[in-house]
């Protein structure tokens, strides 16, 4: 017979040897995402249409200044490597979660699965990244480490 302990432990116990594993999952996920969409406005990669063009659409269908485009996309590419490797880690989620903040605003009137969704998953993600910090699995914790 199970034990309904075991049971209980196995659903409600959070299990602390895997957060970091947890959290390299999640810079890995959202930075792969950021970096490929930032590369392709920046450089036309992935299928991207290149900084030319992104600059256009920034300016003529959304209303922002060239810079604007410029850093959201170079946010969007350097914060994106940046998740990847864990390297400034708290830094690099502050600016995704401010840059994704203002996608979400810009693509709310399409409405929230249309438009706002996207954005809005990958600010939240930001965030707990921002909130956890890199973790044992990063580049911030390998030159950062702090002698006991």
């Amino acid at each position: 017979m199970i034990n309904k302990n075991f049971i209980t432990s196995l659903i409600t116990k959070t299990n602390t040897n895997l957060l970091s594993t947890s959290i390299l999952l999640l810079r890995c996920s959202v930075g792969i995402i950021l970096f490929t969409v930032g590369s392709g406005k920046i450089f036309g990669w992935f299928g991207g249409l290149g900084m030319e063009t992104t600059v256009k659409l920034f300016v003529t269908k959304q209303g922002f200044s060239p810079l604007l485009a410029y850093m959201s996309s170079y946010t969007e590419f350097i914060g994106g490597f940046l998740l990847i490797i864990g390297l400034l880690t708290r830094p690099a989620a502050f600016a995704v979660m401010i840059n994704m903040i203002v996608a979400g605003i810009v693509s709310l009137p399409r409405g929230l699965i249309t438009g706002a969704a996207y954005p809005f998953s990958l600010m939240i993600s930001a965030l707990i990244i921002q909130l956890a910090g890199p973790m044992r699995f990063s580049l911030d914790s390998l030159l950062f480490r702090v002698s006991k």
